[in-house]
């Protein structure tokens, strides 16, 4: 029964006392009854639709470990004075909620899951995201970091310095490799955070000169195996030990050439100078062997000109017997010949002969003295290129020599620092693993809470419609409604008539 009556409180009288809780109850009993299919469907749509939500989700494998982290110095703080003193300040202890909560922020740092996923392999943990094309707007990487977080669980286990760690995946081994590959990088994470640099720069410093070291020594190799040179100051003094022998062959054979010159000259001004045909027998010219006899003597003294000074009395004594022989050739000439038979003037033939092989001593001499010059030249082209090459080996050799002390020094530095890191890493936060990453037996499925709360909105959506549909409604459901909105009883009730 709907009773659509006036409900202005301003128009109605005082109301009457308050409902008992029977007849509350009875009236809500009423609406739920009378919005049945209403509050039936919101419920059957938000129960469905949680079951839909149920059964989407996989069943999800968590391997979990758990690690003991002590507290060391560098969870404690010591105030320094100006001149960088302690000074006998009290030290300060961080709190222990503040520390673990640093190493859980360590363990979940982005750069560190980051280096986990590389090394499981993208495609292995999340083959869904490695399969997508890469976004400048969300890398793939940056994806799958953060659907590890969602799936890494660290939690602090109260009153105690233990961290619980557990990451779900749908592999199982999968599940235990991530962790495993999380703990290991965690710990080698906060052993670089924690750790003093000067280590990790005399590491990178030796790394970088025992490098340098190596390409010094190939170099080296390579330049010795090119050359094939073991000593080079005994090769270049052998060059030029070579070259002054040579210098002292080619200045011999320049005075041999000049010598050859002036004879052949000689000799072509004394063929010049010879008549063709010689008088072979005259009654006025005597001897006809006086001719030969005066070429001889010429060619004596040329001989002694090229060995001796002028003044020197063997020079001087061929010359008079020159000036003799042609004196007496000229006192012969002077009176007519009677009887004369001429020939072929044998002087000038052997001056000729003599003049031939003049010439041919000379153009020998200069072959042999460009044959010299060059190979000459030649060693000392070879002494500068072993001057520089051993220039160039003496700068490889001394750059060898000085990267070696140096890598001697920083292996040594890089050892007295090592001991120092040992001796101070025992006053430091140590991190054990009291549990390693478990093997999964079971699988975790989120069906049974995602039902729970599904069946738990549900039933408030289904209420609230009733509420809902109880205050839009403008009429009275029941007498009661009304006695107690008018203060007057109820007489008579008409009941619904179904048409």
């Amino acid at each position: 029964m709907d009773l659509d009556l006036d409900r202005d409180p301003a128009a109605r009288p005082a109301p009457s006392a308050a409902p008992s809780a029977a007849s509350a109850l009875r009236e809500w009993l009423e609406i739920a009854f009378r919005d049945k299919r209403r509050i039936a469907a919101a419920f059957a749509l938000c129960f469905g639709l949680t079951v839909l939500a149920a059964l989407l989700p996989t069943a999800r494998y968590q391997s979990e470990a758990s690690v003991l982290v002590r507290l060391g110095h560098e969870y404690v703080y010591v105030a320094d004075n100006t001149d960088g003193s302690s000074g006998g300040a009290m030290p300060l202890m961080f709190d222990r909620t503040e520390a673990l909560s640093a190493e859980t922020q360590i363990l979940a740092s982005r750069d560190l899951i980051a280096e986990v996923v590389r090394h499981v392999g993208l495609g292995r943990l999340y083959p869904d995201i490695a399969r997508q094309r890469e976004d400048s707007d969300r890398p793939k990487l940056d994806q799958a970091v953060e659907r590890f977080r969602q799936g890494l669980d660290a939690q602090l286990l109260k009153g105690a310095t233990v961290i619980q760690i557990g990451f779900s995946h749908r592999d199982p081994a999968l599940a235990q490799a991530a962790l495993r590959t999380l703990l290991q990088t965690y710990l080698a994470r906060r052993a670089a955070v924690f750790s003093d640099g000067q280590v990790r720069f005399l590491e990178g410093q030796v790394a970088a000169v025992d490098k340098r070291l190596q390409r010094a020594e190939q170099d080296l190799s390579r330049f010795k195996r090119a050359h094939g040179i073991v000593d080079y100051g005994q090769q270049i003094g052998l060059l030029l030990q070579q070259g002054n022998e040579l210098e002292s062959r080619l200045n011999d054979t320049d005075q041999q050439a000049r010598t050859a010159s002036e004879r052949a000259k000689t000799l072509t001004r004394l063929a010049n100078a010879t008549p063709a045909n010689l008088v072979q027998f005259s009654e006025s010219l005597g001897d006809p062997q006086v001719p030969r006899q005066l070429l001889e003597l010429r060619l004596k003294e040329q001989g002694l000109r090229s060995r001796y000074v002028d003044d020197n009395p063997l020079v001087v004594n061929a010359g008079n017997d020159v000036a003799t022989a042609e004196a007496f050739i000229r006192d012969q000439r002077k009176a007519p010949p009677t009887t004369v038979r001429t020939g072929r003037n044998p002087v000038r033939e052997a001056a000729e002969l003599d003049l031939l092989r003049a010439r041919s001593d000379e153009s020998a001499l200069a072959g042999s003295r460009k044959a010299l010059q060059d190979t000459l030249q030649q060693l000392r082209r070879r002494a500068d290129e072993l001057s520089r090459q051993q220039i160039e080996l003496a700068a490889l050799s001394r750059e060898q020599k000085l990267l070696e002390d140096s890598y001697g020094n920083y292996a040594r530095k890089l050892e007295a620092a090592r001991i120092t890191e040992a001796r101070e890493q025992k006053q430091r936060t140590t991190v054990s693993v009291l549990q390693a990453a478990s093997w999964p037996l079971k699988a975790k499925s989120a069906r049974l809470p995602i039902l729970a709360i599904g069946l738990c909105l549900s039933v408030v959506a289904a209420l609230l419609v009733a509420f809902l549909s109880q205050a839009l409604r403008s009429s009275f459901q029941s007498p009661e409604q009304l006695e107690r909105a008018f203060g007057l009883p109820v007489l008579a009730t008409l009941p619904r008539v179904q048409r």
